[in-house]
């Protein structure tokens, strides 16, 4: 009996261990008050506009020209390859597609002077015949780089898409 109370306050005191590092990993971003925070989010929300809207030229302003893009399904790309495939995507009249960052998912992390290293998760929702479906949710991180006041995704990375 001694040795199971003795598991038990060992097991409780793991959870109590653990508890306060768990909490720290999910707040260790910038909080949502900050101008880093506030700027980035601006600019998912400016770029991904543009991407609803199929705004081409607003939307490829938001990368950089050396442009790495790596994703699960095509793995790397650079700038002209996205810059083709989202000029075809946009001008294709038979499907438009509609991006949505899940709320509460964005998190920013300053990188010095560099910029900001953005995480969150997003669902891609198509349109065919008038009818809008869940096409996709995955998660992206993105490395933003901020060279003289002008934002723009240098790193791009989209995963984990179901």
């Amino acid at each position: 009996m001694k040795s199971l109370y003795n598991y038990a306050v060992l097991a409780t005191l793991s959870v109590i261990a653990v508890l306060p590092a768990a909490a720290q990993h999910q707040n260790n971003g910038v909080q949502h008050g900050d101008s880093l925070y506030q700027t980035v989010s601006r600019l998912d929300s400016t770029m991904f506009s543009a991407y609803n809207k199929r705004d081409l030229e607003t939307f490829m302003s938001h990368f950089s020209p050396d442009l790495e893009f790596y994703d699960d399904r095509g793995g790397l790309s650079d700038y002209a390859h996205n810059l083709a495939a989202f000029k075809r995507n946009f001008t294709d009249p038979a499907h438009s597609s509609r991006r949505e960052l899940v709320k509460g998912s964005l998190v920013v992390y300053r990188l010095g002077n560099f910029g900001a290293l953005a995480i969150g998760v997003h669902k891609f929702y198509g349109t065919v015949n008038g009818k809008e479906e869940l096409e996709a949710t995955a998660k992206f991180t993105e490395v933003w780089e901020n060279k003289n006041g002008k934002w723009q995704i240098k790193r791009e990375m989209s995963y984990d898409h179901r």
